[in-house]
């Protein structure tokens, strides 16, 4: 199922434009726009294998799960609310957006793929969605199905779940040219509009798990419709608006005020990812300015080095506001400046990807590299980790230590990786596994960015980028390398504009004496955590050759965290090595390494 031919796998000239994993064309104040879903492909090597494999084995194998009416994410709740079938709600207050990512995934494996099946399945489920759609736009099976009330209860995720549906349409879209999941997308939030646009007071803490900022965002980059991105403005301005708000939501302290990151590390996360976006359409400084803040705090004080952030199972955050000490129960959540255990880092899978969705969106308003260091970490550490070798299998959190059977086991912990979430999986959650499909689906799309007179080059493996610039010109080039077992990454120009154009070569942080070549003859040495630019006027044929030395490295902790003293991590290039117990003597524990 959903295999398709390798020959549909070519990838032709973008001609449209804003069909990005975000629509950035006509964005304002991004310095970077994103390419085509269509304009880039893996071709082999690393992440061609992990492309090749989310289409074969984890979309399919992740089907059948959510088919499952027992699994903690299933599509036979829509089945249920939209009359198909007869039943009772089950599951997880999420499991429609969870739903949708699956979608999401899909159709990004799409662009590339034209699979028929995969364009049926969606098809299919799209209708059983329109279908479960209340007329007014509402739809959350959780409440539908159950005789709640709506906005009763932060805790129902309704927002969450329509936020997603408003993404993955707007994906789909891009992928197959139909309007019929845009269709109920726009439902959705018309239907959101009428009801927080005039901002009830009652309702100023619904923002939980907040992807609802993001989708009316690419809702509105979609179909240029102003109150799409006024509506994700208002979702940001709710945040600390009224008072007995909490840190677990970040809904204490107004955006624009914060300091710090607090909370929830998905939650949190998705506001950043949802906030810059609106940035990036309106230019609101403070809105940045805030951003820049929390992102110092996160990637100086509360991130681990895999990028896994959000280290606390259950916690408590202290904050003097207004000379009065705030308390808030946490979980999932960032701890106090350097709170980095080890053993009991919770590190969700869900965390560590938006860490680097954030990473990804503040690189295209900047252009600093610093931001690409982030995402790059993440997606080889804290995101892989998520997966198993095989395609099908996942965790929840990512514990940076684990020795043996008597290592604790937390709230949604699992000493195995599991498959799916049904009453006797060790987990109860499946959020993670559809968020990983995506970002897989999506990352040839990550790896390439255009300015007007550029092409940034962010992530590394062996892949063709297809596309036309601003001005209508054709640009193509391909990359070779075996990235990130070795360093040496050469590009080649196959067709180029006639005007000059600048290449830039990201230099990852840890690349010291990074070598460059244009055609043979070197190039100015590329200084660590920058892009290196190469202005000229290109011709077919040119080649681009990069030598980063892959030196094994041991990465000391920051002093004041206190359960990585004495201790070192070991990387080489963006990996950071994992000492397994297979790899000892039968006589040698791990706890005495």
């Amino acid at each position: 199922l959903f295999c398709g031919s390798a020959a549909l796998w070519s990838a032709s000239p973008a001609v449209a434009e804003g069909r990005g994993v975000v629509n950035t064309q006509a964005s304002p104040h991004v310095k970077i726009r994103a390419v085509d879903l269509d304009a880039a492909r893996w071709t082999g090597g690393f992440w061609a294998e992990r492309f090749e494999q989310c289409r074969r084995v984890t979309i399919p194998t992740m089907l059948e799960v959510m088919n499952k009416p027992d699994n903690s994410a299933t599509f036979e709740n829509l089945r249920i609310a939209a009359g198909l079938k007869q039943g009772k709600f089950s599951g997880n207050f999420w499991s429609d957006g969870d739903c949708y990512k699956w979608i999401e995934a899909a159709a990004s494996v799409y662009t590339l793929t034209h699979d028929r099946e995969l364009d049926r399945a969606m098809d299919d489920l799209i209708a059983v969605i329109a279908k479960a759609q209340a007329p007014d736009g509402y739809i959350s099976t959780q409440i539908q199905l159950t005789g709640q009330k709506r906005w009763e209860d932060i805790k129902y995720h309704e927002l969450y779940n329509m936020g997603h549906l408003m993404t993955a349409a707007c994906i789909h879209h891009r992928a197959t040219g139909k309007g019929n999941f845009l269709a109920v997308a726009r439902k959705v939030a018309d239907y959101l509009d009428t009801v927080f646009t005039p901002r009830p007071k009652e309702l100023a803490h619904f923002c939980f798990n907040p992807s609802n900022i993001m989708g009316a965002a690419e809702l509105y980059r979609t179909t240029r419709e102003p109150k799409y991105l006024k509506l994700a403005q208002t979702f940001v301005d709710m945040r600390g608006s009224q008072p007995d708000g909490s840190d677990q939501n970040q809904s204490r302290v107004p955006l624009r005020k914060e300091q710090e990151a607090v909370g929830h590390a998905v939650t949190a996360a998705y506001l950043w990812c949802g906030a810059a976006d609106v940035y990036a359409e309106t230019g609101e400084r403070a809105l940045f300015d805030a951003l820049a803040r929390i992102w110092d705090d996160v990637v100086l004080r509360k991130m681990c080095v895999t990028g896994g952030i959000g280290a606390l199972h259950q916690g408590e955050s202290q904050r003097r506001l207004l000379l009065r000490l705030k308390r808030d129960s946490v979980h999932e959540a960032f701890g106090a400046p350097y709170q980095l255990p080890n053993r009991t880092a919770y590190n969700e899978t869900c965390a560590n990807i938006a860490n680097a969705m954030w990473n990804w969106r503040m690189l295209a308003l900047t252009g600093e590299a610093k931001y690409a260091d982030v995402i790059e970490r993440v997606l080889y550490n804290s995101m892989l980790s998520g997966i198993g070798l095989e395609g099908k299998d996942f965790f929840y959190t990512n514990p940076l230590r684990r020795c043996g059977p008597q290592a604790p086991l937390l709230s949604n912990d699992s000493a195995a990786r599991w498959r799916d979430t049904t009453p006797d999986s060790p987990v109860r959650c499946f959020c993670c596994p559809p968020n990983v499909a995506r970002t897989i689906a999506q990352l040839h799309a990550w790896a390439y960015g255009l300015s007007d007179d550029a092409v940034w080059v962010h992530l590394y493996g062996s892949g063709v980028l297809d596309t036309k610039l601003a001005d209508g010109s054709r640009l193509r080039l391909t990359q070779e390398t075996d990235y990130p077992w070795e360093g040496k990454v050469a590009i080649t120009i196959e067709a180029a504009p006639s005007h000059v154009l600048t290449v830039r070569l990201r230099i990852p942080s840890w690349a010291k004496s990074a070598k460059v070549q244009v055609n043979g003859q070197p190039e100015a040495e590329g200084k660590p955590g920058s892009y290196l630019a190469l202005r000229r006027i290109w011709s077919p044929g040119d080649r681009l050759v990069l030598e980063f030395p892959m030196e094994v490295t041991m990465v000391e902790g920051h002093p004041l965290i206190e359960e990585t003293r004495n201790h070192v991590a070991v990387m080489r290039g963006p990996l950071v090595y994992c000492l397994e117990s297979v790899d000892l003597s039968a006589d040698v524990a791990l706890d005495d390494v």
